[in-house]
């Protein structure tokens, strides 16, 4: 099935408003940083549906290595992300962003 780049472009679109929603409507720190994964894997979504839907037969895949970083460091985002976070919690007892403030660490 060829699917071209008009549903790859709606799609990623769809995913960049799933995670600019959660940011914006989230308090609890860890779904700021689903969301925020969320926001950054709808580019990973577009070069490599771009490079399937715009020809990209027999050429070197560069969408695919491009979306393939892209994943890899929004994953080591996520595991720092969790990591700080689960610290704050540790000091603060709470996961409402909107208690931070200054935390010493």
């Amino acid at each position: 099935m060829n699917v071209g780049p008009g549903p790859v472009a709606v799609l990623s679109g769809i995913v960049f408003a799933i995670g600019v929603f959660g940011l914006l409507i989230r308090r609890d720190a860890f779904g700021l940083l689903v969301s925020l994964a969320i926001l950054l894997l709808a580019p990973a979504i577009a070069f490599a549906g771009f490079t399937l839907t715009g020809g990209g037969s027999g050429g070197p895949p560069q969408g695919e290595v491009v979306a393939l970083v892209v994943v890899v460091v929004c994953a080591g985002q996520s595991l720092l992300g969790a990591a700080v976070v689960a610290l704050v919690r540790r000091r603060q007892e709470s996961l409402d962003v909107d208690e931070y403030g200054e935390v010493e660490i």
